[in-house]
C-alpha cells in the first residue's frame, strides 16, 4: 500500500514525535549517549584506545575480575589488587652503596644496602614490603618482576613469603639473567615456575596438609595453616599483615636491585576486565562512539543518497525511472553481510573502508521504492500542478516543492536505519572482521565468545556490551517509531 505523504513540515513532524511517549523516551536515550560520546575522550583519552590491542598498559589489573560493586550481592568482601610499587624507574635501578634503612620513594618497599669490600667486594641489598590483606576470598594471582644490576660476577636473589602467624616460606632462589632495564619476570602462579612445588612441599612438611594435584600459591599461601590449606575449595583467609622479603647478594660490586609485585584481587572497576587484563569500562565508554559515528554517517549517507535520487528518478521519470528501480532491485537481492565478510577476510579494511563498500552497495535500495511512492503522489497535488503552470523548471520543483515533503519521512527513516548499522557493524566486530584497533561492542562480544565467557561464570563481559547495543537500538527505533505515528495517520495517538 502506498505511503500518503506527510502534511506537515519537518519541524513541525520534529515537535510533535517529541510530545509523544516513544519519542521523548527516544530522544532521552539518544541523549545519553551523546552525552558518553562527549564526556569520552576526557574520561578515557585516545591514548587508552591506542593501547588496546597491547597487553602491557594493562598489567596492572587482574584477569577475568567481576565489577568491584559486584561484591553487594555475594555479601562477602571481595579482594582488590595490590601492588608493591618499584622504587625507581628500571633504567635508573641505583647502584648500591653503604646505607641503612631507607624507604621507597613511591611509599612501597623498604631498601637496606650493605656493602662488604674487606673480604672481596660483596653487596647485600634488601628489600621489604609490609601489607595487609583482609578480604573473605582468595587472591587470583602473583606475579613479581625484579630489576637488578651486577657485575660480571654471578649474583642470587632470594624471596621469602612471611605470614600474619609468623611462618615463613623462601619461595626464590635464582639468579638473575637480565641486567636492568631488562626485567626478570617471575609469574608466582603459573605452573611449571617451581614455584608449585615449593608451596606443596612446604604445606605437606610443617601443616601435615593433604597432597592435591591442582595446586594454587595464591591459595595456600593466603590461607589458614591446616590439613584443607592447599585445597582451594575448603580452604579458609588467613587475614592480617604480610610480609614480602627480597635479598640480592652480588660479587664484585656495582650492583642494585628494585622489584615490583602484584597481589591480583578479583574484582575491579565499575566494568571488570577481560582475558587481557584491559579495563572493560574504556571499551564500553568507546564502543558508543564508534558504533555511533559509525551507523549515524552509513543511515544519513545511504537514506539521503536512496532518497535523492528516487525523487529525481521519479520526478522525471520514463528511462531514469526504470533503470533506478530495476537496479534498486538487484542491490536488494544481494546479502549484504556475506560480501562484507568476503571482503573483510579478503582486504582486512578498516571501518571507514567498510563504510564506502556499504554506500557503493546501498545507494539505491528499499528507501528508494518509498520515496517513489510519496513522489508519485505529491506531483498529482493542485500546488505542483500551478507551479508546472507558472513555468517552474522541472528541477526547482523538485527540490523546491517535493523534495521539504520528504523531509520528515527521510528523518524518519534514518532514525529507523541507525539500528541496523548498528547490528551490522556489531556482526562484523563479532566475527573479528571490524578494525582491529578501535575497541566496539562487537568485538567485544567475540572476544567473550572465544574466551568461553558463557561457561566460565564472565557475565560481566557479556552483558555491558549487550547492553550498550540493545540500548542504542532501542533508543534509535523508537524514535522513528514516533515519527512513523506521526507522519503515519492511523498510527497517530488520539
Amino acid at each position: 500500500m502506498a505511503i500518503s505523504a506527510p502534511v506537515i513540515g519537518f519541524r513541525a513532524a520534529l515537535k510533535e514525535a517529541l510530545r509523544t511517549r516513544t519519542g521523548l523516551a527516544g530522544f532521552s536515550m539518544i541523549a545519553v549517549l551523546l552525552g558518553v560520546v562527549v564526556a569520552v575522550p576526557f574520561i578515557a583519552p585516545y591514548d587508552v584506545v591506542r593501547a588496546w590491542g597491547s597487553r602491557d598498559p594493562w598489567l596492572d589489573n587482574p584477569r577475568f575480575a567481576a565489577p568491584e560493586w559486584s561484591e553487594v550481592f555475594v555479601g562477602k568482601k571481595l579482594p582488590r589488587t595490590v601492588i608493591m610499587e618499584n622504587c625507581f624507574t628500571p633504567e635508573t635501578v641505583p647502584i648500591s652503596n653503604a646505607t641503612g634503612p631507607e624507604k621507597c620513594p613511591s611509599g612501597g618497599w623498604t631498601r637496606v644496602t650493605v656493602r662488604v669490600i674487606l673480604f672481596g667486594d660483596i653487596t647485600f641489598v634488601t628489600l621489604t614490603r609490609k601489607f595487609s590483606f583482609t578480604a573473605d576470598e582468595f587472591p587470583s594471582e602473583l606475579r613479581l618482576v625484579v630489576w637488578a644490576q651486577f657485575g660480571q660476577n654471578a649474583s642470587q636473589i632470594t624471596a621469602t613469603w612471611t605470614r600474619p602467624d609468623n611462618s615463613s616460606l623462601r619461595l626464590l632462589q635464582v639468579s638473575p639473567n637480565q641486567r636492568a632495564p631488562a626485567e626478570n619476570v617471575y609469574p608466582l602462579s603459573i605452573p611449571g615456575s617451581g614455584i608449585h612445588e615449593i608451596v606443596r612441599d612446604w604445606a605437606i612438611v610443617q601443616y601435615n596438609a593433604t597432597d592435591v594435584s591442582n595446586v594454587r600459591p595464591e591459595v595456600t599461601l593466603f590461607a589458614q595453616a591446616g590439613p584443607d590449606m592447599l585445597d582451594a575449595r575448603k580452604a579458609t583467609v588467613l587475614k592480617g599483615e604480610y610480609t614480602m622479603k627480597l635479598e640480592m647478594v652480588a660479587f664484585g660490586g656495582n650492583s642494585g636491585i628494585d622489584a615490583r609485585m602484584w597481589v591480583y584481587g578479583t574484582v575491579f572497576g565499575i566494568a571488570g576486565t577481560d582475558t587481557n587484563r584491559r579495563d572493560l569500562l574504556v571499551g564500553l565508554l568507546w564502543g558508543a562512539p564508534v558504533a555511533l559515528s559509525f551507523a549515524m554517517v552509513a543511515s544519513v549517507i545511504i537514506v539521503l543518497l536512496q532518497v535523492i535520487i528516487g525523487a529525481i528518478a521519479t520526478w522525471y521519470g520514463g528511462m531514469y525511472d526504470e533503470f533506478v528501480q530495476r537496479l534498486a532491485d538487484l542491490l536488494l537481492i544481494i546479502p549484504l553481510l556475506p560480501v562484507l565478510i568476503l571482503i573483510s577476510i579478503a582486504y582486512s579494511p578498516g571501518i571507514w573502508t567498510i563504510l564506502v563498500v556499504l554506500v557503493g552497495l546501498g545507494f539505491v535500495g528499499a528507501t528508494t521504492k518509498v520515496a517513489r511512492s510519496i513522489v508519485l503522489q505529491v506531483k498529482e497535488e493542485a500546488y505542483i500542478e500551478s507551479a508546472v503552470s507558472y513555468g517552474a523548471s522541472r528541477g526547482r520543483i523538485l527540490f523546491k516543492h517535493i523534495m521539504p515533503r520528504l523531509l520528515p519521512y527521510t528523518f524518519a527513516l534514518i532514525a529507523l536505519s541507525v539500528p541496523t548499522f548498528i547490528f551490522l557493524e556489531a556482526s562484523l566486530s563479532f566475527l573479528g572482521l571490524g578494525d582491529p584497533i578501535l575497541p566496539t561492542w562487537g568485538s567485544m562480544l567475540g572476544e567473550a565468545y572465544l574466551g568461553n565467557a558463557p561457561f566460565r561464570g564472565f557475565w560481566w563481559w557479556i552483558a555491558f556490551p549487550a547492553a550498550g547495543i540493545i540500548f542504542a537500538t532501542i533508543a534509535f527505533s523508537l524514535l522513528g517509531y514516533s515519527f512513523d505515528k506521526v507522519l503515519n495517520p492511523r498510527l497517530r495517538e488520539e
